[in-house]
């Protein structure tokens, strides 16, 4: 049974229950507001892309050989791709290396003394 003092509202003016947002789906176009990009994100990119060498080609060997192939017809792009590669380093292993500016208030720099041998006199001489 109900009790008779609790009222659905309590009086003020629009003092009642909201309704829900309905969830709209997700618009398959393209938008303005595109999430981040994350690490878990990054890291299901690299997946997919395994995913897909395995696919289409068998195996990571077999897409550089039939780079490789490409390069050897003549493709600059596929060349510029196997050599970045196979000459890539390792960008996390990198430390960073902040170089602050030497200032050098004895005596000349050698950036000072480079500068003074290019200058050219022009006053003209008494003869």
């Amino acid at each position: 049974m109900n009790s008779k003092e609790i009222k659905p509202t309590d009086g003020r003016k629009g003092n009642s229950r909201k309704k829900s947002i309905p969830k709209l789906p997700v618009p398959q176009g393209e938008r303005s507001n595109k999430p981040a990009l994350n690490q878990a994100k990054k890291s299901r990119k690299k997946q997919y892309a395994k995913k897909a060498i395995k696919n289409v080609f068998g195996s990571e060997v077999a897409m550089f050989e039939s780079m490789a192939k490409k390069a050897k017809e003549g493709s600059y792009n596929h060349m510029k791709l196997l050599t970045d590669m196979m000459y890539e380093e390792d960008k996390d292993n990198v430390g960073t290396t902040v170089k602050a500016p030497i200032i050098n208030f004895i005596g000349d720099s050698e950036i000072s003394k480079k500068v003074k041998e290019r200058i050219i006199d022009v006053t003209p001489k008494d003869e």
